[in-house]
C-alpha cells in the first residue's frame, strides 16, 4: 500500500469558526470514556468474555454521571465490544468484524472520525472534469483536480472501512506535499497553506454501484450496492475546494443523527 494519511472528517453546514485547525474541541465526556474502554478491549487489558466492571464502579473511576456511563455503555454495544442482558453483568465481547458507528451529535464527534481511522492512499493522478465528473463534484466541465485514491482503516481491523477517493482542486494541490508527512486533515492543509476558511461541508448519503478496486477488498457480503457519503467543502464565496466521496459496506457501517430543537422551534 501506499503513504498513509489521517484525512478528513466534517459535517453538513459547520460554522466556519469551529472549523478552524487552531480551534481543536473537545470530545464529548461519554466518548472518551468509549475510547478509554475500548483500547483496554483492543490491547486485551480486558479480555473477550472478562466482566465489564459496574455502572457503580465506572462512575467513580471516571468521575461521572449515571447517565454519561450509560450513553458511553450504548456507543460500546452499538460497535459490538460489549454485550449485556436484563438482570446480568455487563460482558466484553469481542467480534472480528465490528460495525464502525459514526454519530452526528456535535462538531466534536465529527472531529473523533479523524483519529478513529486511518488513511492508506493507493493512488493518486490529475483528472480533468469531463461531464459525468463534473456532476459529481458539482464543478465546470475542464476544471483540474488532484484526485488521491485508497483505503481507510479502523484500529486493530485489517478489513478495510472503506475506498475514498478525494478530489482536490488543482490551485489548492500543494497540498499534497504535506499528505502522509504532516498530521492533520486535508482542509486543514488548504487552510493554512492558501489562507483561506472552509465555512461550510455538504454531506449527502446515497446508495451506488460497488467501485471495482473496492469489491475484493471491502467484505460486502452478497450486497450490490455501497452507501456512498460525499462531502464537500464549500469556502466563504460557496467555491468547492475539496471532495471526499467515501464508499461503505452496508454490513458494517451504522450512522447515527442527533437532532436538537433550537430556541424557537
Amino acid at each position: 500500500m501506499g503513504r498513509q494519511v489521517r484525512d478528513e472528517v466534517t459535517g453538513s453546514a459547520i460554522e466556519p469558526d469551529r472549523l478552524s485547525a487552531s480551534a481543536p474541541q473537545a470530545r464529548p465526556r461519554y466518548q472518551q470514556i468509549v475510547a478509554s474502554l475500548r483500547k483496554e478491549i483492543e490491547d486485551n487489558t480486558l479480555k473477550a468474555g472478562d466482566m465489564l466492571p459496574s455502572e457503580a464502579e465506572l462512575r467513580e473511576r471516571f468521575s461521572v454521571s449515571r447517565h454519561t456511563i450509560r450513553e458511553a455503555l450504548r456507543a460500546l454495544r452499538d460497535e459490538g465490544f460489549v454485550e449485556s442482558r436484563q438482570g446480568a453483568a455487563t460482558r466484553v465481547t469481542k467480534p472480528e468484524n465490528a460495525i464502525y458507528t459514526y454519530s452526528v451529535s456535535d462538531v466534536a464527534e465529527l472531529l473523533q472520525y479523524a483519529t478513529d481511522v486511518r488513511y492508506e492512499i493507493d493512488k493518486t493522478s490529475v483528472v480533468v472534469a469531463d461531464a459525468e465528473l463534473a456532476s459529481r463534484l458539482a464543478c465546470s466541465v475542464g476544471s483540474r483536480w488532484l484526485r488521491v485514491e485508497g483505503f481507510r482503516y479502523v484500529k486493530g481491523d485489517s478489513t478495510p472501512l472503506c475506498w475514498t477517493e478525494i478530489y482536490i482542486l488543482s490551485e489548492y494541490s500543494g497540498v499534497a506535499v504535506l499528505i502522509g508527512r504532516q498530521r492533520g486533515t486535508i482542509y486543514s492543509f488548504i487552510e493554512s497553506m492558501y489562507g483561506v476558511r472552509v465555512a461550510q461541508v455538504d454531506q449527502t448519503l446515497q446508495a451506488a454501484a460497488i467501485p471495482p478496486q473496492a469489491a475484493e477488498a471491502i467484505k460486502f457480503e452478497g450486497s450490490d450496492l455501497a452507501i456512498v457519503i460525499r462531502r464537500t467543502y464549500r469556502l466563504g464565496d460557496g467555491s468547492i475546494p475539496l471532495v471526499a466521496i467515501n464508499y461503505h459496506s452496508p454490513t458494517r457501517l451504522r450512522l447515527n443523527w442527533t437532532l436538537r430543537r433550537s430556541a424557537n422551534t
